[in-house]
């Protein structure tokens, strides 16, 4: 920044002297002076809608791409939920299996037991 603005102060510093150094009368001194003032604002400010519009299209770009990461990254978090959720559910599915079979098998064992003390108690 330093550098860019030395180098302008420089190129203004030699046109003035050109202009002040120049043989002209004192009015079209200053209109000339005034021509060049406007040409570099002109110039300046151009330059400088420029800037903007770079920072402003910048800023669009990564507005966007943060968006899209973003929906990536809910992606990926639906993902990984509804894959935790199938897990649970099948996990839970064995579980009431495993355990209707277990009550299942011992209301057998409760069942033959009680048969086999009836036939206990009848044969006595």
């Amino acid at each position: 920044m330093r550098s860019t603005r030395d180098f302008l102060t420089g190129i203004i510093t030699g046109v003035v002297i050109g202009i002040l150094t120049a043989p002209r009368s004192g009015k079209e001194t200053r209109d000339k002076l005034t021509e060049e003032a406007s040409k570099r604002t002109d110039g300046l400010k151009d330059q400088l809608q420029k800037g903007v519009s770079q920072v402003k299209e910048g800023f669009e770009q990564a507005k966007s791409q943060v968006g899209q990461y973003a929906d990536k990254a809910k992606d990926q978090y639906n993902q990984y939920k509804d894959q935790a959720q199938e897990t649970i559910n099948d996990k839970k599915d064995d579980f009431a299996t495993k355990y209707n079979n277990k009550v299942d098998e011992l209301a057998d064992d409760a069942k033959a037991g009680v048969e086999d003390s009836k036939d206990s108690i009848k044969v006595s």
